[in-house]
């Protein structure tokens, strides 16, 4: 891939990809045909590659199986009796929106029971040894079979940092854990290929005494993949990065952007870190910022738009602390990246600026010079405000490397 041409920051996007989308500017892209359960698939520039998402679900099985100790499942009923109880009391009460003190020993109660218990959580029950197929090989070979006419080349998406999440089931107390490992990393696709691998799930005696054979004490001689589906649930997660043209104009108004700040400022022009995010967070800012994207593909625009407009908006907003600062004070903080699938672009770049990942919003606050203004004197802020009363434009063509984050749940094999 391409370095990217860029005079901007790198910009660090991701979407989840929730169903099939086909949204794409090349004609071709009308006459492909899609199997079914498909999770979707982006063109190259060209038109000429068809870059293939993992599909929509793959399948599993239970391979193997260690049992632990499983005697003390009794106490597990005696526990879950007893929190079902409580529970229940706690809500009817609740409901009835009186009795704090009651509610408050329920409570109480509850936290006695779990600490109780609590080492029933911390104690392997059971290790299953799970096959996972994504089959990807699978659906590409169902592209191929549908389009045999077609002059495009089908392909993969190019996959990295995936991983296994094992998502516990909500009728389960979320109090006690069921999976001891509930994120598993996935060694370099690349080199497993796109179609089976091995993951293990290590089970505590909360989740593993619900399999258990009662008239046995230990583990069925053959467990099905639907057996555990009831008490947690797998999921593949992943991130792929394509190459992207997008074009966008930013029209901003930096008098307008000063005045916002002296605004949001104390008496004295001190400026905190709290309110850095407020002017950084949305795309588009009333009053002072504007941003318009044009790309190829809509998602692409989906996922970079917030992105881009923090970046642009952090290089403003120093540009205007550069000319109206007097000096800063407060602690350095490190700046911190957007990893976890779930997050959009917006909110992943929003927590990263309230972590203080611009240079100036490392210091715990800045001082403004907007105190002599208060007086009728002149100060830095007004000469700024006076001389960069305009709207600027700036239009910029580019193409980089934008990364997206996807995930595929399991059926039976």
């Amino acid at each position: 891939m391409k370095k990217p041409i860029l005079v901007l920051a790198s910009i660090f996007s991701c979407s989840l990809m929730a169903g099939p989308i086909y949204s794409t500017s090349c004609p071709v892209a009308s006459e492909i045909d899609v199997p079914s359960g498909s999770g979707g698939y982006f063109m190259s520039k060209d038109c000429k590659t068809v870059y293939l998402l993992p599909p929509m679900k793959g399948s599993a099985s239970v391979e193997g199986k260690t049992s632990g100790d499983l005697k003390r499942c009794k106490e597990i009923s005696q526990f879950n009796n007893l929190l079902t109880k409580i529970n229940k009391q706690i809500k009817i009460l609740v409901g009835k929106s009186e009795n704090d003190d009651e509610i408050k020993k329920l409570f109480d109660q509850r936290n006695l029971a779990i600490e109780q218990y609590g080492d029933l959580a911390q104690t392997l029950g059971a290790s299953l040894e799970f096959n996972f197929s994504t089959s990807i090989d699978t659906q590409l070979e169902k592209y191929r079979d549908l389009n045999p006419s077609l002059d495009v080349t089908f392909q993969p998406v190019v996959i990295k940092n995936a991983r296994i999440a094992w998502n516990q089931e909500t009728s389960v107390d979320p109090a006690m854990k069921v999976a001891m490992n509930q994120v598993v990393a996935i060694p370099d696709m690349n080199q497993l290929g796109h179609g089976s691998f091995n993951g293990r799930l290590d089970l505590s005696l909360i989740g593993a005494c619900p399999l258990r054979d009662p008239f046995i004490n230990t583990l069925p001689s053959v467990l099905k993949y639907r057996d555990v589906a009831g008490l947690i649930t797998p999921n593949f997660q992943y991130q792929y990065e394509l190459e992207a043209t997008y074009k966008y104009k930013a029209t901003y108004n930096l008098s307008s952007l000063a005045s916002k700040i002296r605004k949001v400022s104390s008496k004295g022009g001190l400026f905190k870190t709290s309110s850095y995010a407020s002017l950084s967070e949305s795309a588009e800012s009333e009053g002072w910022f504007k941003l318009e994207i044009e790309c190829d593909d809509a998602r692409v625009c989906d996922s970079v738009k917030a992105d881009t407009a923090i970046v642009i908006k952090n290089r403003l907003i120093k540009e205007v602390f550069d000319n109206i600062s007097l000096s800063t004070i407060g602690t350095s903080l490190n700046a911190i990246e957007s990893e976890a699938p779930g997050k959009n672009g917006a909110s992943a770049g929003a927590e990263a600026l309230r972590k203080c990942a611009n240079p100036y919003c490392q210091a715990g606050a800045v001082v403004l010079d907007v105190a002599n203004s208060i007086f009728g004197g002149t100060s830095k802020t007004d000469e700024f405000i006076k001389s960069n009363n305009h709207s600027v434009v700036e239009e910029v063509v580019t193409r980089l490397p934008v990364s997206f984050y996807g995930m595929m749940g399991f059926g039976k094999n």
